[in-house]
């Protein structure tokens, strides 16, 4: 009784070298001696774990395309758009935090960009290099045709292109976002050191009523004419009435030293019109309030006058001479209470401006 032939076993070198040839078509000739042991680990437990790749880490977005895990790709940068994009939509905020807290948020951000792809990156292209095998596979009669098949779809030159030009495309968006604020904020903390450096020089023209004597001796000056015509009448008199007009003059000498103090208050009348123009814009500050900023160009100092007002502050703008011509300072205020002043500083801050508490 002949018994059936039994079947050969698998050739396992066999195998495993068609699968070798596969993983090396889908994979392309770049570093595929690097990724087929660590496919085979996987391919051995069943299951692919983390691996640290580093152009996956340094690369990220630009090895994902590169190795077309289009899904991925979209995910990555979706995800790193939304974390760069709410910080910065949240930048009025944050600017009250320290600047350790800040800049720990944004190291975060990007050890979160690199150590992800760089852990799961080996993962994904493993679990996506076999899914084309199997696809190839069905589609192809022999190996030969299979690796023909994945290495039309292996990586391109083109890809580099594409990821370039994604990555620029990405960075410049993100620089005109956060370029915006500082360039609109950047007059502010300029123009306030300016402003406290030329505060004090607005006192020089105080001096000014010095002058203001030379009119108050032409007032002394101007009655002693009527001495003069009353020499004449005591001229034709007698010498025994010179008595009597002695003390005549007396009264006419008295008049200018009565005039003396009606002609001085000119004096601080004049002085007054010189300074009128630096301090009658500068009522005296009752209570607590908030220093937004000195500013050298009107136009920027009426800008956040008018966004501070629409956020319901009560605003004051005050001119002030300096050494390098007029500037304009804005504060917010009064309030009876510090708490109130700090308040109005926190919204006053998330308008991106800078606010400083002052006490009365």
């Amino acid at each position: 009784m002949s018994n059936a032939p039994t079947p050969a076993p698998p050739d396992t070198a066999a195998l495993a070298s068609a699968t070798e040839a596969l993983y090396r078509a889908a994979l392309g000739p770049g570093r595929t001696a690097d990724y087929l042991p660590v496919f085979a680990r996987f391919d051995e437990r069943g299951l692919a774990g983390t691996h640290w790749n580093h152009a996956a880490a340094w690369l990220n977005l630009n090895w994902l395309l590169y190795r077309r895990l289009w899904r991925q790709a979209l995910l990555y940068a979706l995800a790193l758009a939304a974390a760069l994009g709410l910080c910065w939509w949240a930048r009025g905020f944050m600017a009250a935090w320290p600047a350790g807290v800040r800049w720990g948020l944004l190291a975060s951000i990007g050890v979160l960009a690199v150590v992800v792809p760089g852990w799961w990156g080996t993962a994904w292209l493993h679990a996506d290099v076999r899914q084309r095998m199997t696809q190839a596979v069905r589609r192809a009669r022999t190996v030969q045709e299979a690796c023909g098949l994945l290495q039309r779809g292996g990586p391109g030159r083109w890809v580099w292109v594409l990821a370039l030009l994604a990555q620029v495309a990405l960075l410049g968006t993100l620089g005109l976002r956060t370029g915006g604020g500082p360039v609109a904020a950047a007059p502010e903390p300029v123009l306030a050191p300016q402003g406290v450096a030329g505060a004090p020089a607005a006192s020089p023209p105080v001096p000014a009523a010095a002058p203001a004597p030379p009119p108050s001796t032409e007032g002394v000056i101007e009655p002693v004419s009527p001495v003069s015509p009353a020499v004449p009448p005591g001229g034709a008199v007698v010498v025994g009435t010179v008595t009597s007009a002695a003390p005549t003059p007396a009264p006419a000498l008295a008049t200018p030293a009565a005039a003396a103090p009606a002609a001085a208050p000119p004096a601080p009348g004049a002085s007054g019109d010189s300074a009128g123009p630096t301090d009658a814009p500068r009522p005296r500050w009752h209570g607590h309030g908030v220093n937004v900023g000195i500013f050298g160009d009107p136009a920027n100092a009426e800008r956040a006058a008018t966004r501070l007002r629409q956020a319901g502050l009560p605003v004051r703008s005050d001119p002030v001479e300096s050494a390098r011509g007029p500037l304009t300072r804005v504060r917010v205020g009064p309030f009876e209470t510090r708490e109130q002043a700090e308040t109005a500083a926190e919204t006053v801050r998330n308008l991106g401006l800078e606010a400083r508490v002052f006490g009365p």
